[in-house]
């Protein structure tokens, strides 16, 4: 044992100082905005309006960008906060975070904003930086590596091949949750369908334990305007998040990111990506995992009979990569009508 973890120390010295001898493109900023009663439906368009104009900059993903100046990297992502708007920052140059471009921009369109004092939105939004970067995306913006990648990818494809072709990947029947959900609400959204005179109010849910970085808490409240009893025939997805795709994700994801970003060292490798002394066993991770996935991971409802002037709660959870909407098909006097929020 004891010559097992001097050769972890030597290995983890030797790991440091190559990051240190190489840390060209190495980043030395991590910082998030709050922009104040600014919903980021109102924020993205003006901010769309002026970067496509700029031939530094790249659109990414989900409501992402990233630029490069010279030898200056910066990468940027907008999330939704309810009412207000964050905005997270990455870069390998030090910048004045009191006055650069962005606070610029929100002096410009008289945006009230202050520094995130938010802790999980903050861990949040570095683990979804951390995982991007690490896909190649980012060129030039130096991050760790993930030691446990090959194990990652299998267990992903074997999850991808039971589900294919799968709308829900839960054996969990539906029934009716009318709880109280204590997760913090991070967005929301109301539509409605003439038609069938049914409103459709989305929530969606930043979730307390590790399975937040891969998925959201979506809650779902339909209701029946009209004065006529409706049957909701059928309600699904291209593709949910089951209990077997978090515990599976949460099992092989055994980084210590935050440790290691801290350091700004890929020290991971030194032990392989495993959790820097084991402090929580991960039965008891896994655990607590699926005792909050659970009442979000059952069934959709089908053939469900929704009252006049009634409401019904439908929970589900969906991949942050990639969030897939909710399509319903419902009968109403004899006339089927079908949506998708």
């Amino acid at each position: 044992m004891k010559k097992f973890l001097k050769g972890i120390c030597v290995l983890s010295l030797l790991v440091l100082f190559s990051a240190t001898a190489n840390a060209a493109g190495m980043i030395k900023d991590y910082h998030a905005y709050r922009i104040k009663d600014q919903n980021i439906r109102t924020v993205l368009p003006i901010v769309d309006n002026i970067l496509n104009s700029e031939a530094e900059v790249k659109k990414l993903a989900r409501n992402a960008y990233y630029a490069t100046y010279g030898d200056e990297h910066y990468y940027m992502k907008f999330y939704p906060a309810l009412n207000d708007t964050d905005v997270y920052i990455v870069s390998d140059t030090d910048y004045d975070k009191n006055n650069n471009g962005v606070t610029n921009f929100f002096k410009n369109q008289n945006y009230k904003y202050e520094t995130l004092e938010d802790k999980e939105a903050y861990k949040e939004y570095k683990f979804d930086f951390v995982d991007y970067a690490r896909s190649g995306a980012l060129d030039g913006l130096f991050t760790l590596p993930d030691g446990l990648k090959p194990l990652k990818k299998g267990m992903n494809k074997i999850n991808d091949k039971l589900s294919k072709g799968n709308e829900k990947t839960s054996a969990i029947p539906y029934s009716e949750d009318n709880d109280p959900i204590d997760l913090t609400k991070i967005d929301s959204e109301e539509f409605y369908n003439a038609d069938a005179d049914v409103t459709v109010t989305v929530n969606e849910y930043r979730l307390k334990n590790k399975e937040n970085k891969y998925v959201h808490a979506f809650e779902y409240i339909v209701k029946n305007n009209s004065n006529s009893n409706i049957k909701v025939e059928k309600v699904y997805s291209e593709r949910l998040a089951g209990l077997k795709d978090i515990t599976t994700s949460t099992f092989v994801d055994l980084d210590k990111l935050d440790v290691a970003d801290t350091l700004a060292v890929p020290l991971a490798v030194a032990t392989g990506g495993l959790s820097f002394g084991f402090t929580i066993a991960n039965n008891v991770r896994l655990a607590k995992v699926v005792a909050e996935s659970t009442r979000f991971a059952h069934s959709l409802p089908e053939n469900y009979d929704l009252k006049a002037k009634t409401s019904m709660r439908i929970l589900c959870l969906k991949f942050k990569d990639d969030p897939q909407p909710l399509q319903f098909t419902i009968n109403k006097d004899g006339q089927t009508y079908r949506f998708a929020y």
